[in-house]
């Protein structure tokens, strides 16, 4: 794995496979499948970061960050350090000096052994390789209530690479070959390792240099030497803001989030994993202060982190202090605020329409938070995260009881219980392979997987995943009284939705001939994704009992627009008018039809979209938990008549520029 990551591939780079030897035909097979599963990691999700406390929206900055020049060496009082903003927020508090240097595997000094000693010693680096990657799954597994299942992977990564068969036999070779110790051969390798990714021009990759290190540490501490120092952050015991020169992951993950105010760190980046983590907390956090920064704050000086801006005041003074606190406790209040109220706030009707506000979840910690934050129900579950967690294809009782745990986290009391929730069957495909299907679409090859064989199409092929998905889902609803609904992803054709229809009306009906109490009526919705699905609504009205928009395919497909491509992400906007010229073309025929609109995806949870989307004629906004007092608080505050206007002044518009105007305006009028 970690020799993979080192070639620096891009995507769209060609990788030319080669093997020699009795076996070499085998290892192509293997590699070709490795590389067709996408090296075993599931796609992000739609929702991948959290919003903090302080209601900021993390959205994406630099890929990478270094430390500020030397300009700012002789900080004048009262002048701030400048960072780069890597999870918003404010804190004002003591500091937390941690003061650990950046790992380096170099000091581990080698010791040399006897010939006797190469085998035990090979031996001791295979345990302890094996003790550490256990250790990092144990701690993915426990810290995903905490900061979910996306972001624990984080440990699940650095455990694959402890286990990389490269790893085990570079350095196994070289206790051989130069007949030195476990510890300091596998220093070495890892050295090695993370000095080559270091190199690379691609930021992304270059930032894991750092997991690596972390990584081999864990190891290297499991044979008896330490690649750092052994002073730990566990031993904060105070609310304080930690300033430190680089945070690994392993750092990050010892953090007590009720003793940490805020991070400022020297090294690291947006994309570095004690980033992600920060934000999956909720701690605010900047990167890229000067070194002097280190020399000049002393643990317990009072700082004032002020993340939305990217400044760390060193004992601020009452004009600058006074202003961050008030902000902070503003921020809490409000957020304090509109949580408790999510479910005391009043019905959202517009024009007569009841407006529901849903969940975006993926496994049970996100079913418990939808039903925490307020949710009025489940507007998308993602199956993919049972296909992803495993190798081989789940039978159907193992995905009933699967489904059957999402279910009752979120039906967990009476608030939530007879409340919709909507599944959609498994969004798989060529462009983001899951392990447990590459018997099935292992085979399959395409150049342009992203117009290829996916969504309904992988069903449409292979049927029976359909019908034993249905049948799994129907059982789960049984078992826990469920007001379900199941909806397919990536439906173009009226064909296509006549054949999964079929599909589900025949599993549905075998089971009403059995002694299972399914659900008496189960609405069958689609994804609304591709164009072709927008301009044929109404016919396909006729046939689905609900639509809900996905509108991040639906802006990439409307717009021919790769969302993840640098080069064109500027193209990449949902408030170009013709996206929402097919949004209301879509919540039009369903009005008309009589079936309810939803949009899911990240202009649902947009506080200046959302009330677009309902003036446009959509039903029901899905969304991170997170974000659902925000958006009904926004959608609240804006008069009735507002929307109406900017309603039909919207679908005038012909560019974004004009868009932004319109909303700026009504912001400003309302």
């Amino acid at each position: 794995m970690i020799g993979i990551l080192a070639l620096g591939l891009r995507l769209g780079d060609t990788l030319a496979l080669r093997a020699s030897g009795t076996e070499a035909k085998a290892a192509i097979e293997a590699l070709s499948e490795l590389v067709r599963a996408n090296f075993y990691e599931t796609a992000p999700t739609d929702e991948a970061r959290v919003p903090i406390l302080s209601g900021g929206d993390n959205k994406s900055g630099p890929d990478i960050i270094t430390p500020r020049p030397s300009e700012n060496a002789s900080q004048q009082p009262g002048e701030p350090w400048r960072g780069i903003t890597t999870s918003k927020g404010v804190a004002v508090g003591p500091a937390f000096l941690y003061t650990s240097e950046a790992i380096s595997l170099n000091v581990v000094e080698a010791q040399s052994i006897s010939s006797d000693e190469i085998a035990s010693e090979q031996k001791r680096l295979h345990e302890a390789l094996n003790s550490a990657a256990q250790e990092l799954r144990s701690l993915a597994t426990s810290l995903q209530s905490s900061i979910g299942q996306a972001h624990a992977a984080i440990f699940d990564a650095q455990a694959l690479m402890l286990n990389d068969p490269a790893l085990l036999e570079s350095t196994s070779r070289m206790i051989q070959v130069e007949q030195v110790d476990a510890a300091s051969a596998l220093a070495r390798t890892g050295e090695s390792y993370a000095s080559t990714l270091e190199t690379l021009d691609d930021p992304l990759l270059a930032a894991r240099a750092t997991d690596v290190r972390d990584a081999v540490s864990r190891a290297i501490a499991k044979l008896g030497r330490q690649a750092v120092p052994s002073q730990v952050l566990q031993t904060l015991n105070r609310p304080s803001i930690i300033i430190a020169r680089d945070l690994t992951p392993s750092d990050t993950a010892q953090l007590q989030p009720e003793f940490v105010l805020g991070i400022a760190t020297v090294q690291g980046g947006f994309t570095a994993h004690a980033a992600i983590l920060a934000r999956a907390l909720g701690i605010p956090a900047i990167a890229g202060l000067n070194e002097a920064a280190l020399q000049a704050i002393g643990s317990g000086d009072e700082l004032g982190l002020d993340a939305d801006q990217a400044l760390l005041y060193l004992q601020p003074s009452p004009e600058i202090r006074d202003p961050l606190i008030h902000r902070l406790a503003e921020q809490q209040r409000q957020q304090a605020a509109l949580k408790a109220s999510s479910n005391r706030l009043p019905a959202i009707i517009f024009n007569g329409r009841h407006i529901h506000l849903m969940a975006n979840i993926g496994s049970e910690a996100e079913a418990e938070a939808a039903r925490q934050w307020g949710a009025q129900g489940v507007g998308l579950l993602r199956t993919e995260f049972l296909f992803a967690r495993t190798p081989t294809l789940p039978g159907e009782d193992e995905q009933r009881q699967l489904y059957a745990k999402v279910f009752r986290a979120f039906n967990g009391n009476t608030s939530t219980q007879g409340k919709p929730l909507v599944v959609r069957t498994l969004d798989a495909g060529a462009d983001k392979p899951m392990p447990a299907l590459n018997s099935i679409l292992g085979q399959v090859a395409e150049a342009n997987p992203a117009l290829g064989l996916r969504g309904i199409r992988v069903h449409l092929a292979y049927p029976h995943l359909l019908e034993q998905q249905i049948s799994a889902l129907l059982l789960a609803a049984a078992d826990t009284g469920t007001q379900l609904r199941i909806m397919f992803p990536m439906i173009t054709t009226v064909e296509e939705l006549q054949l999964a229809r079929s599909i589900f009306d025949r599993v549905y009906e075998e089971l009403r001939n059995r002694p299972v109490n399914v659900p008496a009526h189960v609405p069958v919705g689609i994804m609304v994704e591709v164009p072709a699905a927008a301009i044929m609504a109404r016919e396909l009205a006729e046939l689905a009992d609900f639509f809900s928009i996905g509108a991040n395919d639906l802006v990439q497909y409307t717009l021919a627009c790769d969302r993840t491509n640098v080069n064109v992400s500027g193209l990449y906007n949902a408030m170009q008018p013709a996206v929402l010229r097919l949004i209301h073309q879509v919540a039009q025929a369903g009005r008309q039809a009589g079936k309810p609109v939803a949009v899911c995806g990240e202009i649902a949870s947009d506080v200046r979209l959302a009330p677009i989307l309902v003036a446009l004629g959509v039903d029901e906004l899905s969304m991170t938990p997170t974000a659902l007092p925000n958006v009904r608080d926004a959608i609240h505050r804006i008069p009735i008549q507002n929307l109406s206007e900017l309603a039909e002044r919207v679908l005038q518009l012909k560019t974004v520029a004009e868009v932004e105007q319109a909303i700026s305006e009504k912001e400003v009028r309302h």
